[in-house]
């Protein structure tokens, strides 16, 4: 499922790709991801506009048309953007195709169609509606701090309870966690300020750093927990086998070794 780097990976090479291009026309495969819009809407909202930049918050991608109009794209758990030039064809699984003068096309590709599309005209009223926390690369140390300490649970489900900090997902979050040597199943409430010092530090650490991996697992260092989740999988700093657990509804993985429950 896309998280904050990969969905950060897609608003780069939209800048990259689909920047200031004229729309001509909106071609929508299959509404089913359309949310609170319609196809012709979508068409007459963006036909003969550009998109001029684009903006992301935790999962969310905004993509800013000419004026006030906002295109959002959320990812679900199989979405991505994919450009084309020319005579080249986009997947069975393209569900909406942008098409520019050019003929070029961005499409939103998404298998399960998990993911959504809508217009907007303030980004900001949106993520107030939706009730969305801050996105987890935005928050300095103090602000983390407080928002942890004025809730309870398993830290796992705190930090990916997107009311609270947007954007860490399921993956991250484990990774998050061995990095910061917590258990995931720790009550946030037993947890010391040094702890959570731990837990900023290896928050900002993992998703910057899968960030510049270009969110590609090949690309993230050997030592990290993601390239051995599973159930034959070792710790990489002690060689144990990995465990599992259920928390907040999730598959979390961790090292019993390194992440002690306290």
């Amino acid at each position: 499922m896309p998280e904050l780097p990969e969905v950060e990976i897609f608003k780069r090479y939209l800048d990259a790709t689909s920047l200031h291009q004229l729309i001509d026309d909106v071609n929508v495969r299959n509404t089913y991801v359309l949310k609170e819009t319609s196809a012709r809407e979508l068409a007459r909202g963006l036909n003969g506009r550009r998109f001029e930049s684009s903006r992301r918050h935790g999962k969310h991608l905004f993509v800013r048309a000419d004026g006030e109009l906002w295109l959002r794209l959320h990812f679900g758990m199989t979405g991505s953007l994919q450009y084309f030039k020319n005579d080249e064809q986009p997947s069975r699984h393209a569900r909406v195709l942008f098409v520019f003068a050019n003929n070029h096309r961005l499409a939103f590709d998404d298998q399960r169609q998990f993911g959504q599309i809508g217009l907007l005209k303030d980004v900001d009223e949106f993520l107030k509606k939706r009730e969305l926390g801050p996105d987890a690369l935005d928050l300095g140390l103090g602000e983390f701090r407080e928002i942890l300490g004025k809730h309870r649970g398993a830290v796992k489900s705190i930090l990916m309870n997107q009311r609270l900090i947007s954007g860490i997902g399921n993956i991250y979050a484990d990774e998050i966690l061995f990095r910061a040597r917590i258990h995931p199943a720790t009550e946030i409430a037993r947890s010391n300020d040094k702890a959570l010092t731990r837990l900023f530090r290896g928050t900002h650490y993992v998703l910057r750093k899968a960030i510049a991996a270009k969110a590609d697992t090949n690309q993230m260092p050997q030592s990290w927990l993601l390239r051995h989740r599973g159930k034959v999988g070792k710790c990489p700093r002690c060689g144990r086998r990995l465990k599992s657990a259920t928390i907040g509804g999730r598959t979390a993985w961790f090292c019993p070794h390194c992440q002690k429950k306290r």
